[in-house]
Order: structure tokens, then sequence, then C-alpha cells
């Protein structure tokens, strides 16, 4: 068992920490973002900057969001861009479902019955392969599965803290990895497909599992490292459990380990429930007919995998409630949406967030800077000249810059796959293989990113067992995932290019190779 404080962090993580801890509240820091994105949208607006996406029938103006059309569209969208950031409403619809399986107790016993029984040794490794398959809960695992991690390290006798840390990097990090499909896969393949140049040989083709095999090979690989970088790096660096008063949303001194018998027997009456609820929404989706398919009986375009938050939210809201009832700590109806409302109590400053990321987040759209940054990363690769994995490489480091400015995955390939994808099948690249670069460049920087709402989720998560963990301790311990990573990324990435094994079914790495 690994004691934490019992390694002093090093002067670069101490550095990073006194850094982070400078970081204006999240509040402000968007407005201070906006700001500086109003003066650069100025400026790229003053000197005629615009940018032109493949196939679009003209070049776009960057907007001036200090003009006064700018100011009138933040003016008139305030409510809606608030209303209307992507992650205030799949955060707290997740926790609706969540808080009652934490609320009538049914996490702590499914901590207890089966993650407790892991060996003390082994349980950050059991822990970032679970959460390295995250990604096809979408962003919701971000939310879902750090207090769930939490959990399991207490249970063991390690640091809770240390255990919400390794399941966000693991979940961040491996965004572009894990062996099981989800809607990202579907998102991606179908912009890449969507944005293909004409003259593109007719062999070369898209699908969901177009990166499968280079997604599974890191789903195995890369939590090895997650894990060795928390058990030995992270961990011991941690102070000791200071956790607030329980009734504030702090933990309690000592988790009671013992499983009541019946707590187990409500455990099997819940998973029984779980069971019925996942058989009809598969029925839903698998049967011919069925109300969940897509047009034409579509498997991966179907409401199925668009109503995946829907879908988790009902999972963990059945079986938690079934386990209410059956071990007594449900007892009225009105006990539920009580439950469902202190749940959200804890969320109250994410909230305030969401409004100000929500407007930074519309303005930056707006505002067009982010197709001219784009644009112009792509032009500069051309300019260089570089081809083959050089170019790969630039791609990637371009794609992770980014993303620390828009964090949505989906959002922001929406917006590099009409560039990128034309450019390196010009190349003589498959589309596969720039898909897969653009989410390991995506994936490196998330745990990092100062935009990334969810690790402001994550303090909160942090804050239950130490009071006193700062945001900057947040991000200096999230650094200590990212090169190593990177370099592992980078790794597979260039085994499987230049070994020339294709990354996904029906694909090759050259085209016409």
């Amino acid at each position: 068992m690994t004691a934490a404080g019992t390694q002093r962090p090093g002067p670069v993580i101490r550095a990073i920490e006194r850094v982070g801890n400078r970081v204006p509240h999240p509040f402000y820091l968007f407005w201070i973002l906006l700001l500086v994105l109003g003066v650069g949208s100025a400026i790229l607006a003053a000197n005629g900057a615009t940018a032109q996406l493949p196939g679009a029938p003209e070049a776009q103006p960057v907007r001036n969001i200090l003009s006064t059309a700018g100011l009138q569209e933040l003016l008139t969208g305030l409510v809606d861009n608030f209303i209307g950031f992507p992650p205030l409403g799949v955060v707290l619809t997740v926790l609706l479902g969540v808080g009652i399986c934490e609320r009538t107790g049914l996490l702590r016993t499914l901590v207890n019955a089966a993650l407790a029984r892991v060996p003390a040794r082994w349980m950050p490794y059991a822990v970032v392969y679970l959460c390295g398959q995250g990604h096809f809960m979408g962003d919701a695992a971000m939310v879902i599965l750090p207090p769930l991690a939490a959990l399991a390290f207490r249970s063991v006798g390690r640091h809770p803290v240390a255990g919400a840390l390794g399941a966000f990097a693991a979940t961040a990090v491996g965004y572009g990895s894990g062996v099981i499909v989800g809607s990202l896969d579907a998102n991606l393949s179908a912009l890449s497909e969507s944005v293909l140049p004409p003259g593109t040989p007719p062999g070369v083709e898209t699908s969901v599992l177009m990166n499968y095999w280079i997604q599974a090979v890191s789903a195995f690989v890369l939590p090895g490292v997650v894990g060795w970088i928390l058990v030995h790096r992270v961990e011991p660096g941690l102070p000791p459990v200071n956790p607030p008063d329980p009734d504030d949303g702090g933990a309690d001194d000592e988790p009671d380990t013992t499983v009541m018998p019946r707590q187990r027997r409500a455990m099997a009456i819940a998973g029984l429930a779980l069971a019925g609820w996942l058989a009809l929404a598969f029925a839903a989706w698998l049967v011919p007919g069925g109300p969940l398919r897509g047009a034409d009986g579509a498997l991966i375009d179907s409401p199925f995998l668009d109503g995946v938050v829907a879908l988790i939210t009902i999972s963990f809201l059945v079986p938690g409630i079934a386990y209410g009832i059956a071990a007594g700590t449900i007892n009225t109806p009105s006990d539920v949406p009580e439950m469902m409302a202190r749940s959200l109590q804890g969320m109250l400053g994410f909230v305030v967030i969401a409004f100000s990321a929500g407007q930074f987040i519309a303005m930056f759209t707006w505002s067009r800077v982010g197709t001219w940054l784009a644009v112009e990363g792509s032009a500069g690769l051309r300019a260089i000249g570089l081809t083959g994995f050089g170019a790969l490489l630039l791609a990637l480091v371009l794609c992770s810059v980014l993303a620390m400015v828009i964090f949505s995955g989906s959002s922001l390939w929406a917006v590099l796959a009409p560039v990128l994808v034309p450019v390196f099948v010009g190349l003589g690249l498959h589309p596969a293989v720039i898909q897969a670069t653009y989410r390991i460049g995506d994936a490196i920087t998330n745990p990092i990113s100062p935009l990334n709402p969810y690790l402001y989720v994550l303090q909160l998560t942090c804050q239950r067992y130490d009071r006193e963990f700062s945001l900057g301790m947040v991000f200096s311990r999230m650094a200590m995932f990212v090169l190593p990573t990177f370099v592992l990324w980078v790794a597979i990435l260039g085994a499987f290019y230049f070994l020339n094994v294709p990354v996904g079914p029906g694909t090759t790495i050259r085209i016409g190779g």
C-alpha cells in the first residue's frame, strides 16, 4: 500500500501548482479569455482575415467580437449561450441518476462488494483500465467515474483523491482509445466521410470502426503507464486525507466496508432491475423495427447512440430506486426528488462556471477565429512541405494545442476535418490515419486544458476528501500524465505507421498501399 505524503512533489510539479493556484476563478477566467479573444478577433478582422474551408463556395471573414454586431450577439444570446453550454445539460442530467445511486447507498455497497475484493496493490491498475474504456459514455464518464474510483481506493485503504485523479486521467488521455465502440466513433467517422475530397479513390472508405485496431491496442497499453504514474508519482505526493464535515458534503472519516444481508438482497434486486431495463433498451435498438433504430434500420446513426446520456441516466435511476426501496433508504415517493436535489447542491459552483464558459464558447464559434486557426495551421503544414510521419506529428501537435481551446472533441473535428482530411488524402494517406492522429492529439491535452469544465467537477470530488485541494493541485497532478502518455501515444502511432499496419478494419496506411 502506498502511503500519502511520503514523497514530496518535485520542483516542476510545485511550480505548476503555484501557477495553477494563480489562475483566476474559472468564472472570471472565461471572461478574461473572451476579452482576449475579442482583441484577437478585432485585429484579425481589421486586417481582413478570412478562412475558406475546402469545398466552401467562398471565404468567410473573421468577425470582430468587439464590434456593434458582436456586442449585440453576446447580449441577445446571453441566456441561450448559458443554457446551450453542452456540458451543463450532460453533467446535471447524469447526476440526477448518479445522485440516486449515491444517496440510496447503492454505489457504496457495489464498491464494498466488488472493487474492495481487488487487492490494494492492484486497485490503481484495475481502476485505470476500467476508466480507459470510458469514452463510450461520452463526456459523462468524466463526471461518473472519478467519484466511484475515489470510493474504490478508500475501501482498500488507498488515498481516495488518488483514485479520483487516476480515473480522470485515464478517461481523459484514453479518450482516443477503448475496445467499446461509442457515439464519438460514429460522430468522427461521419464527419470524416462528409469531407472526403473529390477524386478520392473509390476504395478509400470510412466507417465507425476505422480506428478500432489502434484504439484497442492503446486501451491495453496506455492504462499501464497511467497506473504506474498514479502509484509511483501522484499518490505518494498527496497530502493526508482532510475531509470537510460530512454535512457539508465531505466523506466520513472511516469507510464502512461491511455489506449486510439486506444490502446484498437489495443489490441483487437492483441488478435484476438494471438487467430488465438494459434488455428492454437493447431490444428496442437491436430488434428490426425497434423504436431506437435509425432510419432504414441503422444501428450506428440511431436514437440509441444519440440518446446515450439519457440511457445512462436511466441506467442509474432504475437500479438506484430499486435498491433504495429494497434497502429501506427510500420510504416515500418524495424521497427520490429530494435525493436528486441534494445531489445537485454540490454542483452549484459548476453552474456558475457554465454561465461564463457558455458565453466564451458561443462567441468563439461566432467569431470564426477557430476556423481561421485551423485553415492557417493546415496551410502551414503544406508550406513546410512535410509529408508522411513528420506531417502527422505536426498535425498531432496542432490538434493538441487547439484542443486546449476547443474542448469538445466532435466540435473540434468538425472544424479541423474539412481541412486536414483533404490535405492528408492529398499526401497519399488514408483518412483513417489522420482521424486517428486527431484523436490522439485531442486526448493528450484533455487533462490540462483550463477550458475543460470537468476539471472543476474533479476538484469538487477531491475536496470531499481534502477540503484544501486547490485547482493548482489538480493541474499539477494532471500534468504528470501528459508527457509520458504523449510519448506512448506517438510510439503507438509510429508503430502502426512504419509497420504499415492498418489502424482499423478495411483501412490502409497509404492510399493504394
